[in-house]
């Protein structure tokens, strides 16, 4: 599973690590998205040797620079995820698989010290309770944990789903009734005290931002965001919610559904047919820019499972974007191969109807990155094509788990 030369790419990459901006969300994404393809590849080969060592050493080596409890930099930032919900799922899933991986990995779990595991559980908790905080159905505020950013569970699933998926990391890393009793005596100033004797700083910072957020963690009630609602709610909008102390649902679906909760971003995300001219108004519509072909439409015309951001909304009415659609499919993909590899999907009609809405919509990504696209987005035209736009974000790191996991569609 993946070539030497792709998995010495990865090992080469410098190891991930996050800060804790208010506000803002700090990313270096294909460093977070080479080192799980790593951990995926360790799962199954951990003593396959690439660069002189086995993967289980390389996955072990970039996991202990965030995990090691590092001593605050100049601005206070350490180096783990800061724990903040909402878009930050777009790296913050790709760690909590890393953290599965790991811990059903043998090679890799027993190569970390007792504190590292300590602190790997420590940042599957905190991260968990993000999602429960943003997304469980007891919950309905606007807010991320930092209390500032704007936030809600109905958005598009670029921003939705990397914590969908983290509820689906963390019901498979504790037993689910362990997770759901941990919630129920959450108790906010000893986890974060807690946290910060465990050196993971980046995240007591995230919930000490706004002193509101550990009250509603712990008892629930109202928020109010000024100006947090973008165009439609100028003047701000107010939240509600019960906090954390409860069992995590989603949609119903409870933590001891993990497949379960995966399955509503899945529907989700490939739920379109197959269009490439997408009308905006008027003689307004998307096209492929050709820079692969003299093709004029995607060879899958027509067949379900394009992804939903090459037709869906935002603030400013109709959006077709390429790299909006890639943001969900970055995170979607991860997450299945996780599932893939730890015997985890499952291979019913529900299954089977997504590995075929996913091939469709994974190629039709594909193609289209590759010819490059003239989209829509933000109330103005876009264009994207792969090597401007998907790589720089980790693409080299994220198709590879779709070709070598999974079946590719029919011929169209």
């Amino acid at each position: 599973m993946f070539s030497d030369e792709l998995l010495l790419r990865a090992a080469a990459e410098p190891a991930p690590r996050w800060k804790f901006i208010p506000g803002q969300r700090y990313r270096e994404m294909p460093a977070v998205f080479a080192q799980h393809l790593l951990a995926l590849a360790a799962r199954v080969e951990p003593d396959r040797r690439v660069g002189g060592k086995p993967l289980a050493q390389h996955v072990t080596a970039k996991l202990q620079t965030w995990l090691g409890g590092a001593v605050p930099d100049a601005e206070g930032h350490t180096r783990e995820p800061e724990a903040q919900g909402g878009l930050g799922g777009w790296t913050h899933n790709a760690a909590a698989q890393t953290l599965l991986l790991a811990k059903r990995t043998f090679a890799v779990w027993s190569r970390l010290s007792e504190m590292e595991r300590r602190r790997a559980d420590a940042i599957v908790q905190a991260l968990a309770v993000a999602g429960h905080f943003t997304l469980g159905d007891d919950n309905d505020y606007h807010v991320l944990l930092d209390g500032v950013s704007p936030n809600h569970k109905s958005w598009n699933p670029n921003i939705t789903e990397g914590y969908a998926d983290v509820m689906v990391a963390a019901a498979l890393y504790f037993e689910p009734a362990e997770l759901n009793a941990f919630f129920r005596g959450f108790e906010f100033a000893p986890f974060v005290a807690g946290l910060e004797a465990l050196g993971l700083h980046n995240i007591s910072r995230c919930w000490r931002h706004t002193p509101a957020i550990g009250g509603l963690l712990e008892h629930g009630g109202s928020h109010h965001l000024s100006g947090g609602g973008g165009p439609v709610h100028r003047d701000g909008i107010t939240g509600h919610g019960r906090g954390v102390r409860g069992v995590f649902a989603f949609f119903g679906r409870g933590l001891q559904e993990p497949w379960g909760i995966f399955r509503t971003q899945a529907d989700r995300q490939f739920c379109k047919a197959v269009r490439t001219e997408i009308i905006v108004h008027g003689d307004n519509r998307s096209r492929l820019l050709q820079r692969a072909s003299a093709a004029t439409v995607s060879p899958w015309e027509g067949r379900m499972g394009m992804c939903a951001e090459f037709e869906g909304t935002d603030w400013f009415g109709l959006r077709t974007s390429l790299t909006y659609a890639f943001e969900g499919v970055m995170i979607h993909l991860g997450t299945a191969a996780t599932l893939k590899v730890l015997g985890e999907w499952r291979d019913d009609a529900a299954g089977r109807d997504i590995a075929r809405r996913m091939a469709v919509g994974v190629s039709d990504l594909i193609f289209k990155a590759r010819e490059g696209y003239r989209g829509w987005a933000g109330g103005k035209e876009t264009v994207a094509w792969l090597e401007q736009d998907l790589q720089p974000l980790g693409s080299d790191y994220i198709f590879p788990l779709w070709t070598e996991l999974f079946t590719p569609p029919e011929s169209p």
